[in-house]
């Protein structure tokens, strides 16, 4: 599995890789703190590379933390469509990054960066971290989940992708579909 984004993949990252290696499985993550969607989308990416060199069966994209408050945040949208068309047709999940108490009420609204996000990251799945593990404890930064908080969040994770797996499906990590959804 390859796994990249801003500083919430690195939150989640190691806490996540422990979890996978205890199930043989190899895990890489391509954390960068402080960068947005579209760095990682432009011409400059690593991602094309990255999934070249390393051929992971799942990608896994956490982004958006440091986006939340952009008054225009439908200007990401074909952002996020290049950054996924980079992983191909392999399976993916977006990772929604786990909001903050002052980050909570802001922009989760159809209008949102978390619902552009969701909207336009297809075909890769999109984990609600904020519905699926909400309220996680932070650290004395009070924005990125606390290490015991990370653990949760990569337990979680890890579950929700077992749930989601197809075991019949003709590569190692297709998911099921989504409700009305194709599968990946």
């Amino acid at each position: 599995m390859l796994h990249v984004g801003d500083s919430f993949a690195d939150a989640l990252g190691g806490a996540l890789r422990v979890e996978l290696e205890r199930e043989g499985i190899r895990a890489i993550n391509r954390a960068k703190t402080g960068n947005y969607i579209p760095e990682w989308a432009g011409i400059r990416s690593d991602v094309p590379a990255l999934v070249k060199v390393h051929n992971p069966d799942l990608v896994i994209i956490t982004l958006g933390g440091n986006e939340l408050k952009l008054r225009d945040a439908a200007s990401r949208a074909e952002a996020i469509r290049r950054l996924v068309g980079f992983v191909g047709d392999r399976p993916c999940v977006w990772v929604a990054p786990s909001l903050w108490k002052s980050a909570q009420n802001a922009l989760i609204t159809e209008t949102g960066l978390l619902q552009v996000i969701r909207d336009n990251a297809k075909p890769c799945r999109y984990f609600d971290t904020n519905a699926i593990v909400p309220n996680l404890e932070r650290t004395g930064d009070h924005v990125h989940p606390s290490i015991p908080a990370r653990r949760i969040w990569a337990r979680a994770f890890v579950e929700w992708l077992e749930h989601e797996r197809d075991p019949a499906g003709s590569r190692p990590w297709q998911l099921r579909p989504e409700e009305g959804g194709d599968p990946q």
